[in-house]
């Protein structure tokens, strides 16, 4: 990572932040990057903020599809038609989607343009902003191009949860249930505690924010103890790369809660995680997300999906997976036999 400093991370009102970006725009060209949806925080954004009032606006299409390198070169396209220089700044709003892609066009674009991200869903706010990991997606493999590049700055403001719609308030939440799986029992338990409307969701972001920080500022290269975070990844993201091929895709928490109810399921085969806390995992997912729909024909494909992760070396696949409540294990190799026996049970079992 080209600066291992953590970037500071503001949850606060836009009458605290403003100052804050203002310092960071002062004598620079801004670009913005967002999305159809996050155009309306644009301009909540651009009639508080002044330096970012005339900022020029690259809009990018809904949904996960357009996080390719495709989309990427339209950007760099639109920075370099609009002069863009190193010493100017990008600034992200939207997603994880569009915080994923706006720090990775940043990161190379020029060999590094500084960037600000200021994400609008909970999702972008307790996890894909923060830690430096940037990235696009490639063939329908999920984040395999990218970088390690932090922003300058990353603005949580929850006024932007609002307007966002349950299911993606729900998408972001899947990665604070596992930020308590491996890190902090008693966070999972306030996470489990009520349903999603009646938590504090500011302390939910502070708190998840202070639990990826801490992990990440120990091993910001996703050499040892970062890897706690890929928990309920491995089939997660193949489970989002499965339905992108069959066209119905899903939103990224979804599939990651569901990687984390079949990852227990597998942890607990393996003697690993008991069988009690199993059941209080699947039960308190299950109350929360749907689950995805997988028969055995799925499980062939699922696995080269696996295969591919950007996590594995050697020819067993890589897990993440606990222990018990608050406690992760990292580096579990299973052989693709042993993932699909647990797989084809746990589908079996229902």
């Amino acid at each position: 990572m080209a600066n291992q400093i953590l970037p500071y991370i503001s949850v606060e009102g836009i009458a605290e932040y403003s100052s804050k970006i203002s310092a960071l725009a002062k004598n620079k060209k801004i670009f913005i990057i967002c999305d159809q949806n996050t155009l309306q925080c644009v301009k909540y954004l651009q009639s508080n903020i002044k330096e970012l009032s005339e900022a020029p606006i690259f809009k990018v299409g809904l949904g996960e599809e357009n996080k390719t390198l495709i989309v990427s070169q339209k950007i760099w396209d639109f920075l370099l038609k609009n002069n863009a220089t190193r010493s100017d700044l990008i600034v992200n709003v939207g997603g994880g989607m569009i915080t994923d892609l706006g720090g990775f066009v940043a990161s190379v674009y020029k060999r590094g343009i500084s960037y600000l991200n200021i994400p609008t869903s909970l999702l972008g706010m307790i996890d894909a902003s923060i830690g430096g990991k940037t990235g696009i997606n490639y063939h329908h493999y999920k984040n395999q191009i990218g970088t390690f590049s932090n922003p300058k700055l990353v603005i949580c403001d929850p006024h932007l949860l609002n307007s966002l719609p349950k299911k993606e308030l729900l998408s972001g939440f899947a990665e604070a249930l596992k930020h308590g799986l491996v890190f902090n029992e008693k966070y999972w338990q306030l996470c489990t505690s009520k349903p999603i409307n009646q938590l504090p969701i500011s302390e939910i972001i502070t708190d998840s924010i202070k639990i990826k920080s801490h992990i990440v500022s120990i091993d910001p290269y996703e050499k040892k103890e970062r890897k706690l975070l890929n928990l309920g990844h491995t089939i997660g993201h193949s489970l989002e790369s499965l339905l992108l091929e069959k066209k119905t895709p899903t939103l990224h928490g979804f599939a990651v809660a569901n990687g984390i109810v079949m990852e227990s399921f597998i942890a607990s085969e393996i003697k690993l995680l008991s069988r009690a806390c199993f059941k209080i995992i699947k039960s308190s997912i299950y109350k929360i997300y749907q689950p995805i729909s997988i028969d055995k024909n799925d499980i062939p494909l699922l696995l080269e999906f696996m295969k591919k992760d950007k996590k594995n070396s050697s020819k067993e696949i890589n897990f993440t997976l606990i222990e018990r409540i608050g406690k992760g294990k990292i580096d579990v190799n299973l052989s693709e036999g042993i993932v699909q026996e647990k797989l084809e049970k746990f589908i079996s079992i229902g």
